[in-house]
């Protein structure tokens, strides 16, 4: 059984500028699939929700200034 997430991808100051749904048959599952999707992107995090629940948020590192 496979579950609806969506997945947000953030850029600076957390705004929405892309929207992904995923069917995943768990949070694990889901959060791996969201990983590839940030990596993927140029967006610097990527929220991940199932319904109403958040599930997670992940986040590139952040790039030290010089």
């Amino acid at each position: 059984m496979t579950d609806g997430y969506k997945f947000y991808l953030l850029e600076d100051g957390d705004h929405i500028v892309a929207v992904r749904d995923c069917d995943c048959p768990s949070d694990a599952d889901a959060l791996l699939e969201a990983d590839a999707v940030l990596q993927a992107s140029a967006c610097p995090a990527v929220e991940v929700w199932n319904g109403s629940r958040r599930v997670g948020i992940l986040s590139r590192p952040a790039i030290p200034s010089s």
